[in-house]
């Protein structure tokens, strides 16, 4: 919870943190400078430019999907953090998120301000944020020794470095936490025309690595304090230099009741906040051959009923507004991709049914349509489609070792006025061993 304080000490603390952000900005304008990467020396006239001349919606032949669409979320959510950290509140910290990224597009970097990096950032860094935030205190709660605790928020341990801070007392929140480790076979396709001329193909091995975590009763929330219970479900895997698969799958109540409490069945509702992120296919820089960008406002309904003792069936399922989506798409007419943003409705649903003798059976099924935003592409007149569903099968080996199998399916398919119909797709299998907590 946010701290309580007076009006000099709330000033005091937003300076700190305003500061924290625009040193975090400058250690990342010198990373990308000794990178070499030409747009990381602002100069006078970029910075007077950006002053005085309005924003761009953002363009290029270079713009990567991984960068705009993954990493200005994870960048935006160190100054979420640096706000938390000095006692703000979830809602407060818009102030923090609009001033980081607003900033780091004027002073530290010479390119032509970006309203859709802006926005992207801004609005993914709520849920990167606040989800690190409380795996921090998690892990500082739990002893983890701060090296290891700054990789999961750098922004709380560089203000535990310069002010000494220490967190606070809090509890245990943790409700699941599974990490894997596996291996598979992978197919994907990319191609235009309604499927007749490939792109890109790729079939052969690949190994993924993961984590999937639950922060509070999913089934027992009555609340209004944001991302008290999330639930957080990342992996990447690999073949170097043809395949990857970068997955991340986010919900968080921003508020929640629950309405079925008993011995045997338990519900909880309410409205939630989602950024979900796939990038499958082409091992590449700027993109790969499916490439999925949502940031959303859901209902979601969460319910678990016991059948017995030894088994339990659970189904979590969300739908509602993308309010900023985004694809990326390759243009036969203008031989070159596209990031294509846009606003849509989704729906994501999950089964979950263990019994603690046969092993867990998990399907996960979401569904994406994003419609373009007007005149922000060359692509801005069309409409895109996902599907991805996942089919899991574990059993536990020992009290804290699964292993299991599962199949993944991803489709991405778009139609876009005069230009070339787009089909991509993705399947892979993989074998696993997982460490519960």
């Amino acid at each position: 919870m946010p701290e309580s304080r007076e009006t000099g000490e709330t000033f005091k603390h937003g300076l700190i943190a305003a500061g924290e952000i625009l040193l975090i900005n400058g250690m990342f304008t010198f990373v990308n400078w000794i990178s070499g990467w030409d747009w990381a020396v602002p100069s006078v006239e970029s910075i007077r430019f950006n002053l005085t001349n309005p924003w761009q919606w953002e363009e290029g032949e270079e713009e990567s999907f991984l960068v705009n669409q993954l990493g200005h979320p994870l960048q935006g959510s160190l100054a979420f953090n640096a706000g938390r950290v000095n006692g703000f509140s979830f809602y407060q910290n818009i102030i923090f998120n609009l001033f980081g990224s607003a900033t780091w597009e004027i002073f530290f970097e010479n390119n032509h301000a970006s309203i859709n990096d802006f926005f992207t950032t801004v609005s993914g860094s709520f849920t990167v944020g606040e989800i690190s935030y409380r795996l921090y205190m998690e892990a500082y709660a739990a002893g983890i020794p701060a090296p290891l605790a700054f990789i999961i928020s750098p922004a709380a341990g560089l203000h535990r470095l310069l002010t000494g801070w220490e967190p606070p007392p809090a509890n245990r929140n943790l409700y699941e936490l599974r990490y894997f480790l596996g291996g598979g076979y992978a197919q994907t396709h990319s191609s235009i025309n309604s499927g007749q001329q490939e792109l890109f193909a790729y079939n052969g091995p690949h190994a993924r690595a993961g984590l999937k975590t639950v922060y509070g009763n999913p089934f027992e929330q009555d609340t209004n304090v944001p991302y008290r219970h999330f639930e957080l479900a990342m992996f990447y895997g690999m073949n170097p230099g043809y395949y990857h698969d970068i997955h991340v799958v986010t919900d968080g109540y921003l508020f929640s009741f629950s309405p079925v409490y008993s011995n045997r069945h338990t519900m909880s509702t309410g409205l939630s906040l989602h950024m979900d992120f796939n990038a499958q296919g082409r091992f590449h820089l700027y993109d790969s051959t499916i490439n999925q960008y949502s940031n959303a406002l859901n209902w979601t309904i969460k319910y678990q009923q016991l059948f017995s003792e030894n088994t339990t069936m659970q189904i979590k399922s969300h739908a509602g507004f993308t309010f900023i989506g985004a694809s990326n798409y390759y243009s036969q007419e203008i031989e070159r991709e596209l990031i294509n943003y846009g606003y849509g409705l989704n729906s994501k649903l999950f089964f979950n049914l263990e019994n603690s003798m046969l092993g867990r059976l998990e399907v996960d099924l979401f569904g994406y349509i994003l419609w373009s935003y007007p005149g922000t592409s060359a692509l801005s007149d069309g409409t895109v489609y996902w599907l991805f569903s996942d089919i899991t099968y574990s059993r536990f080996v020992s009290e804290y070792i699964s292993a299991g199998i599962s199949y993944s399916l991803s489709r991405e398919w778009g139609y876009f006025g005069e230009f070339t119909d787009t089909v991509k797709k993705n399947n892979s299998v993989m074998v696993f061993v997982a460490w519960n907590l």
